[in-house]
């Protein structure tokens, strides 16, 4: 629209300049070496006028012709970007489907037109990777790493994930340490190298990385918890029965001071004492954690202890009976230990007790195995009959005690 108005504007200053010119007589002459060529003044103007049209003209047409291989190929570029995006998006469907291979084809030979490359390689990665070719999957992805640095980190976490999939262990150990490196607190990151580390077993990392998870809160807290029992046990299982209680403090000591107040894992501890044949240190563990917080699972614990002599365990049990006498757990852990004191009347008391408020198994079989001692065969094949849960659950009808005490 522009352009016509310039025209209209032009043509009619050429109207008014020739009329105007038209008025007025005169001539031009112009001498170049011999040739003298003389005009009017109204016939120079208008070839002036003239010679300037079509100089514009030239100068636009060779305008267009330098820029014509540009907009070619632009036009070009556009086309392989409308044909890429159409690949995508059927390459996703094919995915999405199942169809790795023709996935990973319709990806990878349009990856370079793409506005995105990233996105296209590794998409074909994945494809590559669901049909168990690991080296052409690595290769997509070194592609998808060259096109942007930017990428790198969201490139490599892909790279590890699919390495965890794939269960390389080492591989995806060796990613994970280059992306704990560049990116230390990455959830994702954590997460993954929390995986690895229990794949191999590697316990003493995988509780060093415990506080690092905790502050990412990548995982939730019972996971958690889990996981660091399970690191700890491991590690009191690799030193196995055979060892000290200095060697079993290291292994404590190494857990977050607030691990350590886990009654789980306090417990477990506790056992692996009473195991490596320290029963002293592990009453006074015990103690310490009781009088801080009433735990069953370290009652339970206190229950297997194994002094010398035998009653002096009975001692504490004694006192906290008398706040408690209706806890089935410290009824239990005073069965027990009446049971290796040899008090075979006070032993009974206290597991009859115990059974006729929790019914526990564990403290159904005692029962049962102390009546078989006391001769009582019939209360003996019911009670064990009760513990495997063939009576329907029928209550127990404990005979008189015959005040037997050891």
């Amino acid at each position: 629209m522009r352009r016509v108005i310039l025209l209209v504007l032009l043509l009619l200053v050429s109207v008014a300049g020739a009329l105007w010119l038209e008025a007025r007589q005169g001539f031009v002459l112009l001498r170049l070496g011999e040739l003298t060529v003389q005009a009017s003044l109204f016939v120079a103007a208008l070839a002036v006028i003239v010679a300037g049209v079509l100089i514009w003209l030239v100068v636009g047409l060779l305008q267009k012709l330098f820029r014509a291989p540009g907009r070619v190929r632009g036009r070009w570029q556009r086309h392989r970007r409308v044909r890429a995006n159409r690949e995508l998006v059927d390459g996703l469907i094919e995915l999405a489907e199942g169809r790795y291979a023709a996935a990973e084809r319709h990806l990878q030979t349009t990856a370079e037109a793409a506005s995105q490359p990233v996105v296209h390689h590794l998409l074909a990665a994945l494809a590559a990777h669901r049909q168990g070719d690991w080296t052409r999957r690595d290769q997509r992805l070194a592609d998808a790493d060259l096109w942007d640095d930017r990428a790198r980190v969201a490139v490599n976490v892909v790279k590890a994930q699919l390495q965890v999939d794939a269960g390389q262990w080492e591989e995806a150990l060796a990613t994970l340490g280059w992306l704990r490196e560049r990116a230390p607190g990455n959830p994702r990151v954590l997460m993954l190298l929390t995986d690895a580390l229990q794949a191999v077993g590697d316990e003493q990392r995988l509780i060093e990385l415990l506080p690092d998870l905790r502050r990412s809160e990548a995982i939730d807290e019972n996971r958690l918890a889990s996981i660091e029992r399970r690191a700890f046990d491991r590690q009191l299982t690799q030193l196995g029965v055979e060892t000290s209680a200095d060697a079993l403090e290291r292994v404590w000591k190494g857990l977050p001071r607030s691990r350590r107040r886990d009654p789980h894992l306090q417990a477990r501890f506790a056992r692996a004492l009473i195991a490596a044949d320290c029963p002293a240190t592990a009453e006074k563990r015990l103690r310490r954690w009781l009088k801080r917080r009433w735990e069953p699972a370290l009652v339970e614990v206190f229950g297997e202890l194994r002094t010398d002599p035998p009653e002096k365990a009975l001692q504490p049990i004694a006192e906290w009976l008398q706040q408690r006498p209706d806890d089935p757990v410290l009824l239990l852990a005073a069965g027990r230990q009446a049971l290796a004191a040899e008090h075979w009347g006070q032993a009974r008391n206290y597991l009859e007790a115990a059974v006729a408020r929790g019914r526990e198994p564990a403290a159904l079989r005692l029962l049962a195995d102390l009546y078989e001692r006391l001769g009582e065969q019939e209360h003996a094949r019911r009670t064990y009959r009760q513990a495997l849960g063939m009576d329907g659950g029928e209550p127990l009808a404990a005979p008189a005690s015959d005040g037997q005490n050891g």
